[in-house]
């Protein structure tokens, strides 16, 4: 039992790294892992914090106010670290000035899933270089 314990957390503790070639696989990857840490920072990476931790016009956002937007707060930012971790450096730049989380993973989307005619531009030139 004790094996199985070391194991598991040895598994939680290494955050799956993005390789922008393989953007789909890792989606996938990064979602287990947050899911087996934490299933509420995956629920705050898919439909974002609530309202009243929205980002003001004044672009900061408002302290909380209860000890429930506390942990809202807390866990959104813990999201938005991990998935910060897993960028590898030379892209980090890019992804700096997101606010949130689900900020955080839309722009990653955009960045590395790319339009339809990407994928299959890039498809096309995979198979022509077999």
């Amino acid at each position: 039992m004790e094996n199985l314990t070391e194991s598991s957390s040895t598994l939680v503790s290494k955050v799956p790294m993005l390789k922008p070639s393989e953007f789909d696989m890792w989606k996938i990857r990064i979602r287990q892992y947050i899911l087996l840490t934490d299933y509420s920072m995956w629920d705050i990476i898919e439909n974002g914090p609530s309202e009243a931790e929205r980002i003001g016009p004044d672009g900061k956002r408002p302290p909380p106010k209860t000890d429930g937007e506390r942990k809202i707060r807390q866990t959104d930012m813990k999201a938005l670290s991990t998935l910060l971790l897993a960028i590898p450096n030379e892209y980090q730049h890019q992804f700096c000035n997101c606010t949130d989380a689900q900020i955080l993973w839309n722009a990653l989307e955009k960045r590395f899933s790319g339009t339809k005619s990407i994928k299959r531009k890039s498809k096309r030139c995979s198979k022509a270089a077999v």
